[in-house]
């Protein structure tokens, strides 16, 4: 409190005596007390550095002046129900609130689109019905639909060595065809991998073990989006 009252002498020359700034405070709702620590907000190391990359690549794109060395086009994916409506509206006191506003939400249509810095992109608009009315856009969305659109819808409409920018959505990193197999691959798909490439293994070995020998062995990973 010795510090909001500085504040208010030397900014607003209001001279509060400390008792008459203290029942102020309580007056509004404010209470003094011991803090607690928010650790649950507390990011992971690897999103911290996730984004300083992001934003150091994202620097490195622009000239001395800001502007761009090659087109940005950002992407992205959302939701919206058909009947959706504001909970608040206009109406005349003497009507009263009964408007005609449909009942339901009705069906989820998930919707992508992108934007470079002159506005959306012609001929990128795609709008699908969902198949379920639970879910959002990531849960209905598949690497068909969005690859689809991407070679068709956006590809064709936006300048030639862009640069795009997307989130990392399942369907956005579909791995190519002879990728390294995951923790949740088979035991078979292990050994075909190794024998595919050329690393010895041998039968007796644990599916732990063939995958450790996966990883050392592992090139960077491929993603068909990016084919």
């Amino acid at each position: 409190m010795g510090k909001l009252r500085q504040y208010l002498i030397e900014t607003h020359k209001a001279d509060i005596p400390p008792v008459t700034l203290w029942r102020t405070l309580q007056r509004w709702g404010f209470t003094y007390g011991t803090g607690k620590r928010r650790s649950a907000l507390k990011e992971r190391d690897y999103v911290v550095l996730a984004r300083r990359r992001y934003l150091r690549q994202k620097r490195a794109h622009r000239t001395p002046d800001g502007s761009l060395q090659r087109p940005e086009v950002y992407l992205d994916e959302t939701f919206v129900n058909k009947n959706h409506s504001g909970q608040f509206t206009w109406y005349r006191e003497e009507d009263g609130p009964w408007v005609n506003t449909p009942s339901g939400k009705g069906p989820r249509l998930i919707i992508v689109h992108a934007m470079p810095v002159a506005g959306w992109v012609p001929g990128a608009e795609l709008v699908l019905e969902a198949t379920k009315r639970t879910g959002d856009d990531h849960g209905q969305m598949h690497w068909e639909h969005f690859s689809t659109w991407f070679a068709d819808q956006l590809l064709p409409h936006i300048p030639s060595h862009s640069l795009i920018i997307l989130d990392n959505a399942p369907y956005h990193n579909v791995l190519v065809e002879d990728a390294v197999p995951t923790p949740q691959s088979r035991k078979e798909q292990l050994c075909t991998w190794l024998t595919r490439n050329a690393i010895p293994w041998t039968p007796d070995m644990l599916k732990p073990e063939l995958y450790e020998l996966c990883k050392k062995f592992a090139p960077a990973p491929a993603f068909r989006l990016d084919q």
